[in-house]
């Protein structure tokens, strides 16, 4: 197999060597051709790449205008029913059918009584809540301020009569406690009983009594229990009198005052058990008929008596109590209001009364528009078609009052849904005609329909951008286009060249710093890489973008990377040039020719 493959390569060989020597100009120029092609071909392969060129601009504060182009034709004008938003008597009719008005124009009024009489108390009700809300903020006066001092200082010098009355009825109290409390332990437990001088009287008298009625040994024991509570509170108390000067704090003479009205009110209650308890005694004696101790009578006549001193101590006691809480509160009002006084009105009486004051300045602007109401005007200019009522009729409203032609202009456009979400009532346009090519007119969106319409699964949109001032020339039907402005917003931009996309982030090439005397350039070769930084896009127009975050003013950023190698600038440069000084393309063309002949 090798040998039958070298004979052929050698028979090849033999073969291109005799047409060669037959053919010596054609040879010789397709020998130069391939030597050329190989050196060039070497040279592109071995030869070293060079930097990268660079198109860069740098970032600076601009205005971005996006807008969208939108296709449509000119609609008729419009019939509409004027009608009145206010109810009444129509006073007067000022236009005729067939009249053309202006926007504006009155078209009837409408007796107004009513209304101006609403707007009048609107108005005086909002006075009224001006001046309360002043009145509320001015600063305290120097007589409102003298005044609550004033009352500030009555307020504590009752307080401090309060504690001198409590301390001198204390007093008044222990002259006659020591003797009340001496009494009522001689009654309790004295032994003056006649033929019982051996036993205590409480003793005496209940032994006296139990054959006939055992009750009576419960009212024995409740009325020692009663002393006895008495007693120990009666010596407490009289010890802490005693260790209280008249000059002591005013908490210790409250306190005082409180510990001397319980301990009296205990006096009280024991006197109180006692006295039935001997009462008990002679109801038994009496309804059995027998002997009355003599000194029974004296005894609960010596309690009744004691009884009335402690009750007038009590009474005493517990109005000053009454008294030093009363002149506590009254104290605290009058530190309170002085303290009010002084720091102004309080913040939520302020903010209540300027809540007032904007219901009552809402009441009056609903007055205002009210009055306005009864008077009804035309909505657009246009001409007065008809008139649906006449002078001195009654009308409600809401009733139709005239029937109005407008002079307005639109242009009806449908949108797809991309376009429609941009689309908004307000949008200023800017409108151009086929058959009017030297007519330009400004206009707005006036409408755009919520609810789309879907055709062979496509939604769109009805829109209708109206002439901002209507032109005679333009005629209804006729084909128009709008350049509806979406978006206007300016800060820093770029152009939308220099920001690319990746994993849904966007970013821009920067060169920063700036390459050393190229801050705007269309031919910037640089060895080092720009440096990707992640944007945040707002507006574009499809030329520029606005920068919300990434970028600062004056950053240098690329717009265009052309890259090359020198190999590929000398083949293009071969390229242009053919073997014969001609075209590239001639050349081709000649060498296609010259390879067909080698063929043949």
């Amino acid at each position: 197999m090798p040998t039958s493959i070298a004979h052929t390569a050698q028979t090849a060989w033999s073969t291109v060597w005799k047409y060669a020597v037959a053919h010596k100009v054609i040879a010789t120029i397709v020998a130069a051709a391939v030597l050329y092609g190989g050196y060039y071909t070497y040279r592109a392969i071995t030869a070293p790449s060079i930097a990268p060129n660079y198109v860069t601009t740098m970032v600076a504060t601009s205005t971005v205008v996006a807008t969208m182009s939108e296709t449509g034709q000119v609609s008729a004008s419009s019939n509409i029913d004027v009608q009145s938003k206010s109810s009444g008597e129509i006073l007067s009719i000022p236009v005729s059918a067939g009249q053309h008005v202006a926007a504006g124009t009155a078209l009837a009024y409408l007796d107004p009584t009513t209304a101006q009489q609403n707007l009048v108390s609107a108005q005086q009700s909002l006075q009224s809540a001006q001046l309360a809300l002043a009145k509320l903020q001015e600063p305290a006066n120097a007589s409102t301020l003298t005044s609550s001092q004033n009352s500030l200082a009555t307020a504590q010098a009752n307080l401090v009569q309060a504690h001198q009355n409590g301390y001198n009825d204390i007093s008044a109290a222990f002259l006659n406690l020591p003797t009340v409390m001496s009494g009522l332990d001689t009654v309790l437990h004295g032994m003056t009983i006649p033929g019982r001088t051996s036993q205590q009287n409480e003793n005496a008298y209940s032994d006296m009594v139990e054959p006939y009625d055992s009750t009576v040994v419960q009212y024995r024991t409740t009325a020692e229990a009663a002393y006895q509570t008495a007693y120990t509170a009666y010596i407490q108390t009289l010890a802490d009198f005693k260790a209280t000067p008249r000059s002591a704090d005013d908490a210790t003479i409250e306190a005082l005052v409180t510990e001397s009205y319980r301990t009296v009110a205990d006096i009280s209650d024991a006197l109180k058990a006692s006295t039935n308890f001997l009462n008990f005694v002679s109801t038994i004696f009496t309804n059995r008929n027998l002997t009355i101790p003599s000194t029974l009578n004296g005894h609960i006549s010596t309690l009744t008596g004691y009884t009335t001193t402690t009750n007038s101590n009590v009474a005493a006691l517990a109005a000053d109590g009454a008294s030093v809480t009363s002149s506590q509160r009254a104290v605290a009002a009058a530190q309170a209001s002085l303290a009010q006084t002084q720091a102004g009105a309080d913040p939520l009486d302020i903010q209540s009364s300027q809540l007032s004051l904007q219901m009552k300045q809402d009441a009056l602007a609903q007055a205002e528009q009210a009055l306005a109401d009864t008077v009804v005007r035309a909505p657009f200019s246009g001409t007065v078609a008809k008139l649906d009522t006449q002078r001195y009729q009654t009308i409600g409203s809401g009733t139709a009052v005239a029937t109005m032609v407008s002079d307005n202009q639109s242009v009806a456009i449908t949108v797809n849904e991309v376009d429609a979400a941009k689309l908004s009532v307000g949008q200023k346009a800017t409108i151009t005609f086929d058959a009017l090519p030297n007519v330009s007119i400004a206009g707005t969106v006036s409408s755009v329909n919520t609810i789309g319409t879907v055709s062979s699964g496509v939604v769109s949109y009805a829109g209708v951008v109206t002439f901002d001032t209507p032109n005679p020339s333009v005629k209804s039907g006729m084909s128009a286009t709008t350049n509806i402005i979406t978006g206007i917003q300016t800060g820093l931009a770029v152009p939308s060249s220099a920001v690319k996309s990746s994993n849904g982030q966007s970013y821009v090439l920067v060169f920063s710093p700036p390459l050393a005397g190229s801050y705007s350039s269309t031919d910037v070769t640089s060895a080092i890489a720009p440096a990707r930084v992640t944007v945040t896009t707002g507006l574009t127009d499809n030329k520029d973008v606005i920068i919300l975050s990434g970028l600062a003013d004056g950053t240098q950023v690329v717009t265009q990377t052309i890259a090359g190698t020198a190999a590929a600038t000398k083949t293009s440069a071969a390229a242009s040039t053919s073997l014969f000084g001609g075209s590239g393309a001639a050349g081709a063309r000649t060498g296609g020719g010259t390879i067909r002949a080698l063929g043949q």
